[in-house]
């Protein structure tokens, strides 16, 4: 957005600076869409850096994350990864899908953005005290800090997050009503997978750094207010386990140091031995998960 105070003065160009949060302890972004941005710039291959917002640094349109590049503030997601391609004169790596996939991967979307997306804002709606903890962003803090995010900040995200909630009509069902639309919209998201490595076959697009962004959210951060999700997830949908994994392995090979040190580091390639990684099984992958996918949705 032109005319906005920049972050980032000094900046390169064509060089993309991503703000986002601090990196928690036990995933690289509690925001599914800061994550799904930095794994879409992995995916496309773009060069950026990121700048931690601490917490107290917003886009004009008070979101999180917001990219800088060229002089200009781009926030939202979606408007994000558009204009990138357009800005940078990238290949978008979604122009191989038909007409008929990229109608398919605007409806999976929709599911992820109007829905799964609120079931994950309404359980942590009904309790994010983890923020707090060191498998969120408590090490980030010190002294008199760390006291007040822990007894005053987390509960009022709390109550901002029941808000939204309640205000887009998720947060007014019952915890029980909410486990049954998430069941719905993860048999959907595994039925839609099927054996296939990627959503739309052997090869990721962007609606798999969305999906995977959120998923990851329901397998890698603590889910209180409803444990048995991740149960469901992992007995009912082993698929988008494996699909998860098959990503994490992919574009997340610093994912350790990411949530154990923190780093915020996005020379991401420089923990791969093959920079070029193709989309075979990971070897990481616990192969017995992938036989049972195979006879599941090919018998």
């Amino acid at each position: 957005m032109p005319g906005t105070r920049l972050i980032k003065r000094d900046w390169v160009k064509d060089h993309v600076y991503l703000v986002q949060f601090p990196r928690a302890g036990c995933i690289p972004s509690p925001s599914p869409f800061a994550l799904k941005v930095e794994t879409w710039l992995r995916m496309a291959n773009i060069p950026y850096t990121n700048i931690s917002n601490n917490f107290s640094k917003f886009s004009d349109k008070g979101q999180i994350p917001f990219i800088e590049v060229n002089g200009r503030e781009i926030a939202d997601s979606n408007f994000i990864i558009d204009h990138l391609i357009e800005e940078l004169h990238k290949k978008d790596i979604d122009d191989r899908l038909s007409p008929e996939e990229k109608a398919n991967a605007r409806a999976y979307h929709a599911l992820i953005e109007d829905s799964l997306r609120w079931v994950l804002i309404e359980l942590r709606s009904r309790d994010n005290k983890w923020f707090a903890s060191n498998m969120g962003f408590l090490p980030h803090f010190e002294g008199f800090k760390k006291m007040a995010f822990k007894n005053f900040v987390c509960e009022m995200i709390r109550r901002k997050l029941q808000a939204q909630a309640k205000f887009q009509g998720m947060g007014r069902n019952s915890p029980e009503e909410v486990t049954i639309l998430a069941k719905k919209d993860l048999d959907a998201l595994s039925q839609f997978l099927g054996n296939k490595q990627y959503f739309f076959g052997d090869q990721p697009v962007t609606l798999d750094c969305e999906i995977f962004a959120h998923l990851a959210q329901f397998l890698y951060t603590p889910l209180p207010a409803s444990p048995e999700l991740r149960t469901y997830i992992q007995e009912h949908c082993q698929n988008l386990v494996a699909f998860v994994e098959r990503m994490k392995a992919r574009y997340w090979p610093d994912w350790e140091e990411a949530t154990n040190k923190r780093s915020m580091d996005s020379d991401w390639k420089k923990h791969i031995n093959n920079p070029n990684l193709d989309a075979s099984f990971p070897p990481n992958v616990d192969t017995s998960i992938q036989r049972n996918i195979e006879i599941k949705y090919t018998s």
